[in-house]
C-alpha cells in the first residue's frame, strides 16, 4: 500500500509538469487575452459612467494582464512579450495618465487608441480576423453609475 502511495507520489511532480507546459505554450495567451477583454470592456462602461473609481480599479486590473502579456515569448512564432511591451503598454501608459488626470474626454479617445493598438498587434501576427470592438451594452449584473 504504502509502495503505491509513493509511486503514486512520484508521479505528480511530472503530471505538473506536463500541465503547467501545455498551459504555458496556449492556454495562457488564450486566457490573458480573455481576461484583457473582459476587464476592458467594464472599464469602458465605467468610463461611460464617469466613474473614476470603477474605472481605475479595471484600469488596474489590465494593467496585469499586460504583465502576463509581457511574460509570453512567443506563440506561433509570433514575439508576443515583445510587441505587447512595445505596441500595448506605451498606449495603456497614455490610457493611464488621462483617466488619472480625469480627463473624461481624453480618457475615452485614448482608451479607443489602445483598443485600436490591439487591432493592430492582432494584424501584425496574422490574426487579424481577430477583431476588438467597443460595445455600450452592459452584460453583467453590475451597475457602473457611481
Amino acid at each position: 500500500m504504502i509502495k503505491k502511495l509513493i509511486a503514486a507520489l512520484s508521479l505528480f511532480p511530472a503530471l505538473t509538469l506536463g500541465i503547467s507546459t501545455a498551459q504555458a505554450s496556449d492556454v495562457d495567451l488564450v486566457g490573458t487575452m480573455g481576461a484583457l477583454q473582459y476587464f476592458a470592456h467594464k472599464t469602458h462602461l465605467s468610463l461611460n459612467a464617469k466613474n473614476q473609481e470603477l474605472a481605475n480599479f479595471y484600469a488596474h486590473e489590465i494593467e496585469e494582464q499586460l504583465e502576463e502579456l509581457e511574460g509570453i515569448k512567443q506563440y506561433h512564432g509570433q514575439p508576443i512579450g515583445q510587441l505587447s511591451k512595445s505596441m500595448l503598454v506605451p498606449a495603456f501608459e497614455t490610457f493611464e495618465t488621462a483617466l488619472k488626470k480625469g480627463d473624461w474626454d481624453a480618457a475615452q479617445q485614448t482608451f479607443k487608441a489602445m483598443i485600436n493598438t490591439c487591432n493592430v498587434c492582432h494584424q501584425a501576427t496574422q490574426h487579424g480576423f481577430i477583431k476588438i470592438e467597443l460595445s455600450d451594452k452592459n452584460p453583467y449584473i453590475q451597475a457602473f453609475e457611481m
